[in-house]
């Protein structure tokens, strides 16, 4: 099914064999600020709020779960909630972990001007898992990614697609973004669990995120009150 086909996320793979399973990695913020922390309460705060309920709970990470109908089936959404700065486990094997089982990555970072999206300050962290989990045997034949940094769709957008190949569909950020700003994701959330469009997905996160601001880079003729931030990117299957 070519994306010039298709006007929805694959479901019928993102909840295959009845399960929704996804990761949201915050930070660690390079810039060593706290911002990280403030989000991953926040993201905690607006997940309870969809209704999913804390299974289990250790140092820097917490799991959710809630079912949910799609289409007459129960499916049961397992979400985990990482705060990678605090994490008490190794990070790089969580990262692995979730690229080769689950359905939905989300990655809060800084793009550092398209040198180092990154779980660390080390951008080998990222990208040697990434290679390294492309030919799992387990790895899901369909993803959905959604790259939270600045600028993600033109630092991002084609390299990614040199690592991890078709089957991801990518969610990225147009503009210079708000890194404390958590609604969007969990928009998202909550609009896969509907069974929403593409069309409806991006423009309810849109409205989630807001104004977008305008930043000093910005060249005078993208500085518009009306532009938006998220854009999707559709894989070939």
């Amino acid at each position: 099914m070519s994306p010039q086909n298709r006007i929805f996320p694959r479901y019928d793979l993102l909840f295959d064999e009845g399960t929704f399973n996804g990761t949201l990695l915050i930070g660690p913020d390079p810039l060593g600020k706290t911002f990280d922390y403030g989000v991953f309460m926040e993201a905690r705060r607006r997940l309870r709020l969809t209704g999913m309920q804390m299974t289990n709970s250790n140092r820097g990470i917490e799991e959710y779960e809630r079912d949910f109908n799609f289409q007459g089936t129960k499916v049961k959404a397992c979400l985990r909630l990482v705060h990678c700065q605090n994490y008490g486990n190794k990070l790089q094997e969580l990262w692995r972990d979730a690229l080769s089982h689950d359905d939905l990555i989300y990655l809060k970072t800084h793009a550092g001007y398209g040198r180092h999206l990154s779980l660390s300050n080390d951008v080998s962290y990222f990208t040697d898992a990434l290679k390294e989990m492309l030919d799992h045997p387990d790895r899901k034949p369909y993803q959905l990614f959604y790259l939270d940094c600045c600028k993600s769709e033109m630092y991002y957008k084609d390299v990614f697609r040199e690592y991890v190949g078709e089957g991801v569909d990518l969610i990225l950020h147009k503009w210079f973004c708000d890194y404390r700003k958590i609604a969007p994701v969990i928009a998202l959330i909550s609009e896969l669990m509907a069974g929403s469009d593409v069309e409806a997905i991006i423009a309810r996160m849109n409205e989630e995120y807001g104004v977008v601001h305008f930043d000093e880079e910005d060249a005078p003729e993208d500085k518009r009150l009306d532009r938006k931030m998220m854009t999707y990117s559709m894989c070939n299957i």
